[in-house]
Order: C-alpha cells, then sequence, then structure tokens
C-alpha cells in the first residue's frame, strides 16, 4: 500500500537546491556559497520539485549576493529573507561572474565601495550579464560612490545604511522589473534587426553592433538605444523612455536622471567605436532623439 510522502520542511528543500546549483557548478557546497534561507511555502515535498510536472510550482526568486570576505552581508541578508528571497552569499573572487551566468538569479547584489578598484571590479564583472537585475549596496557614506555604480552599470544604487524599509521597496520593484521585461512585450521588440548606416541593433541576440565592433551595453543601456533607434528622429521624453522599456508609467521628473546616467553611459560606449553612425541629440527640455550621422549616411550609402 502507497504511502503518501511527509511534507518536508523548508530547510529540507532548501538544502536540495543549494546542492543541486552547488553540483552544476562543480562547487564544493561547503566552502563556495552560504545559502541564506527564503521562503518555501509553495513547496510540499522533495519529490514535487524534484520531478518534472506539467505545472510546476512558483519558485521564490534566488540572489547572489557578492561582498569582499562577506564582512557586511550579515547587515543585508535578513532584509533578503524577510522578502521570501533565497540568498546565495558569497565572498567576490574571479569565480563570481561564472558563478551569476551559470545561476542567472533574479537579482546580484554587490556589496562594496564603487570608489575603489576592488569594488568598481566587483561591479564591471556581473554588470553585463542580462537576465536579472544588479543593486549596488554601497559601504561608504559617499553619494559619489552611488554615481559611479550606476554608472559602471548598476540597476539601482543604495547606501548600505539606508533605511530598512527603502531596501525593502526597492529590491521588490527591482524584481517586479525582472519578471515584467521577461515578457516578449517589449515596444523596442517589435524589429528582430534595426540598421541606422553601420550601426546595427539585433533584438535576436541582443547585441548592438557599429560596423564589426561590439558596443558592450547592458540590458538596460540596450532596451533604451533599441527603443530610441526604432523611433530614430523623433523626441522622446525621459518618462516615455523609461516607460516602454517597463511596465509602469513614469512621469518626466521620476525618470529624468536614470536617463540622463543611462544616456550618458551610452554615449561613451558608442564613442569608443572608431566609427559613430548614429548620435544621441538631447532637446533640451523635452528629451532625447537618436540621429544619423553625416558618417551614418555615408556608410548607408557605400
Amino acid at each position: 500500500m502507497s504511502r503518501t510522502p511527509e511534507p518536508l520542511s523548508d530547510d529540507s528543500v532548501n538544502r536540495y537546491r543549494f546542492a543541486t546549483l552547488s553540483e552544476g557548478l562543480n562547487m564544493n557546497a561547503s566552502n563556495s556559497l552560504r545559502l541564506v534561507h527564503g521562503n518555501y511555502r509553495d513547496f510540499r515535498t522533495l519529490r514535487q520539485y524534484a520531478e518534472p510536472a506539467h505545472t510546476a510550482p512558483a519558485r521564490p526568486p534566488v540572489a547572489v549576493v557578492l561582498s569582499h570576505g562577506g564582512a557586511h552581508s550579515a547587515e543585508f541578508l535578513p532584509v533578503l529573507a524577510g522578502l521570501g528571497i533565497t540568498a546565495l552569499d558569497r565572498p567576490f573572487d574571479g569565480d563570481a561572474a561564472r558563478i551569476v551566468a551559470a545561476i542567472q538569479p533574479a537579482l546580484t547584489v554587490a556589496i562594496c565601495d564603487p570608489t575603489q578598484d576592488d569594488g568598481a571590479a566587483m561591479i564591471a564583472s556581473v554588470a553585463t550579464h542580462p537576465g536579472g537585475r544588479l543593486l549596488v549596496m554601497n559601504t561608504s557614506r559617499s553619494t559619489i560612490g552611488t554615481i559611479v555604480a550606476l554608472e559602471l552599470g548598476a540597476d539601482a544604487g543604495l547606501s548600505l545604511f539606508e533605511d530598512a524599509r527603502v531596501v525593502r521597496a526597492t529590491v521588490t520593484a527591482l524584481l517586479r522589473r525582472v519578471q515584467v521585461n521577461l515578457e516578449p512585450h517589449s515596444p523596442a521588440a517589435e524589429f528582430a534587426q534595426l540598421r541606422l548606416g553601420n550601426l546595427v541593433v539585433d533584438r535576436d541576440v541582443c547585441e548592438v553592433r557599429e560596423g564589426d565592433e561590439l558596443v558592450p551595453l547592458t540590458r538596460t543601456e540596450f532596451q533604451i538605444l533599441a527603443y530610441l533607434a526604432r523611433e530614430a528622429g523623433k523626441v522622446r521624453s525621459p518618462g516615455q523612455i523609461m516607460s516602454a522599456i517597463h511596465d509602469y508609467t513614469y512621469t518626466d521628473a521620476e525618470a529624468q536622471q536614470a536617463v540622463k546616467v543611462y544616456i550618458r553611459r551610452i554615449r561613451r560606449k558608442l564613442a569608443e567605436c572608431s566609427s559613430q553612425s548614429v548620435a544621441i541629440v538631447n532637446a533640451r527640455s523635452f528629451g532625447y532623439r537618436v540621429e544619423v550621422t553625416a558618417a551614418g549616411y555615408e556608410a548607408a550609402a557605400a
């Protein structure tokens, strides 16, 4: 007579998932990662989780938390646990980027001082990975550190000493954006490939190339440039730009500073190419537009 399996504890299911992640990465689970439990109320048995089913249960999001020696992570981890997020806490080293790429977490948290070389290296190593969001918790009390973090590719930056309520609200908003952006409904996805002079925006492979040169854009930078390229020649306000890439209606006041930072980073990366087919023009007090440059017209005519 078959017996219904007894429900496993949250701890048992967490350990099973942690072991699976570690095995897939060929890592020593006891040394490489520290698991901080989230809320696994949706899981009832190990069989339900381990065996494929027609309707998979909802899985709590996973976050990778990187820090130097874990010195500051203990102050941040309870916030994630309180939101039901499973956090993989790991010291930053040469394997960090590989782990983030393999796990593809909904959220990557870099706890560091962005104004220091080791902090900047941490952010840069994980900022280009698509899929999730990057939150930088600035360990210094300087606002310059948060600005540097955004310029290096972070989706959001907060002080490690920020009010816990602000941190919770920020993490919740970032995860909401991840769920929205994984749905194939972005306005910029209406074309597969767009060419402006030598600049090619390819949605299928999520790449922008200027001739043979790859422009190393982050996820949000790519979405902004793709949207402006699709609307080439038309002025779009900061609110329109952010609303086009997120399922949320921004006011210009809300979006202005964020768009300003992203546009500056996109311009810098385009300027590093040997030729510039497009320019992002600032229409003062109105917004931004993409224009094809003289070099771009020459490339198109060649």
